[in-house]
């Protein structure tokens, strides 16, 4: 290979260097440029494409990019009711995007959050940002993010204040292992740092402080199997006491007592999910089912354990009261009808979580099972949208939820 360039015409505020692994000198690897078309195109607002010419030197032949970016820029706008009711149901937020900064195919966001209240009894804010970048086969990412939220209750002679903050921040550098026309292997490892802190009329509950931090090591893979694809994870995560982290309050009880649970975490999870769609007569659907588990042998804080009840989870629980454990396992399943209606889908999803470990006499039960029906889709001037109503098929006595769940969330992308 002579050189990597791009073509007469192309938009050139791209560093090729870093996007490509291919590099003049090096023999002609298909992956390589496979790697650095996707480096390309991994910001919405890049479209990028390849050709191999001959070079002006006898034998050897140019890689020759053709690339072209509509904006620099993106806004995201959205509302939905994520949120809860203790701090505000309803959310609504805005994300600011800057695709490409330094030439170097990289990705700056940061997004906000707010209850659509804004009452001065209830509500919360969240706030976060990300980077990242890639570099041939590496790619290095940071997150953070801060939280804060608000409740009032009425105490006996006068309110009480209730508030909190969090705040995490997370650094990831990831390494594709292995690639080819319909699979890819990518090795991750990420460090977190997350604080925790809240408070009754503006005094801190000691108690309730926590400063920890982690590391995981995870491995990605994506297999095409004709049309179905086929996206596995599985990762180990191991709590430490870098910087500053603290112990948990609950680590200077007994150990094996029923109290007693670490920030030293130790965490195994594993999700796999199949994607497949098909054709019945004219009409076109994909079926997607999710598997979810998290094994832990360590008695681990509610900020870890595996939580189940809520659309992200069990679908049909409004996600106001949940079941958590330190292991656990979900399984998702969703049938969707791409309907006459252009852009338009009509889906149904049935939903099983469990719980499992230590202190499994306390919960009030062990799963819960349900479902949700919805719509969703594109509408237009770049608004989509998804609503759903969903249902408790089965739950311990006395867990206590709405007979019927109706979620929405709708996006406006500029």
């Amino acid at each position: 290979m002579y050189q990597v360039r791009f073509a007469d015409g192309s938009n050139t505020h791209a560093t090729l260097f870093t996007a490509m692994p291919a590099h003049a000198g090096n023999l002609l690897d298909l992956r390589d440029i496979e790697q650095g078309l996707e480096n390309l195109q991994r910001l919405p607002t890049v479209q990028a494409s390849m050709d191999i010419e001959p070079s002006e030197a006898p034998g050897e032949s140019d890689i020759v990019i053709t690339r072209q970016q509509s904006k620099p820029w993106r806004v995201n706008a959205w509302v939905d009711n994520t949120g809860t009711d203790d701090t505000g149901k309803n959310q609504a937020g805005l994300m600011l995007a800057w695709d490409n900064p330094t030439t170097l195919s990289d990705l700056l966001y940061v997004t906000v959050s707010q209850d659509t209240l804004f009452s001065k009894d209830k509500g919360s804010t969240n706030y976060s940002g990300h980077y990242s970048v890639p570099f041939g086969y590496w790619q290095l990412a940071f997150t953070g993010s801060h939280y804060e939220y608000k409740q009032t209750i009425a105490g006996l002679n006068s309110d009480i204040e209730y508030t909190g903050k969090s705040e995490s921040l997370n650094a990831q550098l990831s390494r594709l292992l292995f690639r080819n026309d319909v699979a890819k292997t990518t090795l991750n490892y990420g460090v977190t740092v997350k604080e925790t802190r809240n408070f009754v009329n503006n005094t801190e509950i000691g108690t309730q402080k926590r400063r920890t931090s982690s590391w995981k090591l995870g491995l990605d893979h994506r297999q095409y199997l004709g049309s179905v694809v086929w996206d596995s994870n599985l990762s180990y995560q191991r709590g430490t006491r870098w910087f500053g982290a603290m112990p948990a309050f609950e680590e200077y009880r007994a150990v094996g007592s029923e109290d007693y649970a670490t920030a030293l975490a130790k965490i195994v999870t594993f999700s796999t999910s199949v994607t497949t769609p098909f054709t019945l007569g004219e009409q076109q659907f994909q079926h997607r089912i999710e598997y979810n588990r998290q094994l832990s042998s360590t008695p681990l804080t509610p900020q870890d354990q595996f939580s189940i009840g809520g659309r992200w989870t069990v679908r049909g629980f409004d996600g106001e009261r949940t079941l958590s454990a330190d292991s656990g396992w979900t399984v998702k399943n969703t049938l969707t009808w791409q309907t006459p209606i252009p852009q338009q889908a009509l889906y149904i999803g049935a939903d099983y979580g469990h719980v499992s470990g230590h202190n499994a006499d306390w919960r009030i039960g062990n799963h819960l099972a349900g479902g949700a029906i919805g719509l969703q889709g594109a509408l237009p001037w770049n608004i989509s949208y998804d609503l759903s109503v969903g249902t408790p098929f089965s739950k311990p006595d006395g867990f206590q939820t709405d007979n019927a769940t109706f979620a929405f969330s709708l996006n406006w992308a500029y």
